[in-house]
């Protein structure tokens, strides 16, 4: 019995050692196999790590490259790489940045926005709402419209361009708002209110070193909160109203002045023609009375006669008979009705 455990025992042992050494001879054949064709994987990844420094820019993009975090380039021709094929050391020494400089970027500030119908959420984070100089609530959406002026600004000192707009430009509108009244931003102000906040934001975005120009902020909706929208078109209206109300005035006073301008000239021409008139009728009389004079220089008598008949004959034409007028020493003369 225990020659026959002992048999067991060695036969157990020598089949131990054979896989042993069978598992032995696979691991070497796998290490002479890695040894083998080893330059050949280094020399493959050595490919893959050059060919990762080549890079392309688009026609409506330029790039900077930064070597160790550091911007590459002495100057700002040496530090942009326009459009084409580049080359650059391998992406863990090397990082890329590519800026869409010919590209105008949108986005919608809706900080200060709410859905029409929605009511204001207690929760100011969410959608938060504009106070008016007049004590008035309004909600504003806008668009901004942008392309990237300084690509070394952007690719340095912006890494969430969209969150730095949200609050320039959120920040512009709550200054500009609080200084209106209620009308203003609804009507006549609004045109205003884009060129300040504009204006003002673009300062803000230089002096940050973003490098972002700003084209244009449309405020494309201000409405009312859902709680006082009845009372906000209210206002409207009657906005609409007094507008329409001036511009009749004005068309009626324009109307008025051109009808007193036809007056006071149809007066004066008037005028001009009685003028006119009596200094002809004066020349006449005037001619009448030189003529009369000339003669009664000459012969007092005949002048004297002669209106005296003229002046009896034209009071007793008045009467309506026939009147015989005899003089001493003269033939009678007959006046006729």
């Amino acid at each position: 019995m225990n020659l026959r455990l002992i048999l067991l025992q060695g036969q157990a042992d020598n089949m131990e050692k054979m896989n042993n050494d069978k598992g032995f001879d696979i691991f070497s054949q796998i290490v002479k196999f890695i040894i083998k064709y080893f330059k050949w994987v280094m020399l493959f990844a050595v490919v893959l790590i050059v060919l990762s420094g080549v890079f392309q820019v688009e026609s409506n993009e330029v790039a900077v490259v930064l070597r160790f975090g550091r911007l590459l380039g002495n100057t700002p021709e040496k530090q942009i790489r326009n459009p084409g094929l580049h080359f650059s050391l391998p992406f863990f020494i090397d990082e890329v940045i590519k800026v869409p400089v010919q590209i105008v970027h949108e986005r919608e500030i809706i900080t200060h926005y709410a859905e029409s119908g929605k009511p204001i959420s207690s929760n100011i984070e969410s959608n938060g709402y504009l106070l008016t100089g007049d004590n008035n609530i309004v909600l504003i959406k806008a668009m901004v419209k942008y392309t990237i002026g300084n690509a070394v600004q952007y690719a340095l000192y912006s890494s969430d361009t969209g969150k730095v707009i949200d609050g320039i430009v959120s920040g512009e509108l709550t200054r500009h708002v609080v200084c209106m009244d209620i009308d203003s931003v609804l009507t006549i102000g609004r045109a205003q209110l884009s060129s300040e906040i504009l204006k003002k934001s673009q300062i803000i975005f230089d002096e940050l070193k973003t490098g972002v120009k700003v084209i244009s902020i449309e405020l494309i909706e201000i409405v009312p909160p859902a709680e006082t929208k009845n009372y906000f078109e209210e206002v409207i209206s009657a906005s609409v109203n007094k507008e329409t109300a001036i511009q009749r005035a004005k068309e009626h006073a324009g109307n008025s002045l051109i009808g007193t301008q036809i007056w006071a000239a149809n007066i004066k021409g008037e005028a001009i023609n009685k003028q006119t008139e009596w200094l002809n009728k004066a020349h006449v009389e005037m001619a009448e009375f030189n003529g009369l004079y000339d003669q009664y220089v000459r012969d007092p008598q005949i002048i004297l006669t002669g209106n005296f008949r003229q002046r009896i004959t034209e009071l007793l034409g008045r009467t309506g008979r026939t009147v015989i007028i005899s003089e001493r020493g003269q033939p009678p003369f007959i006046v006729l009705p």
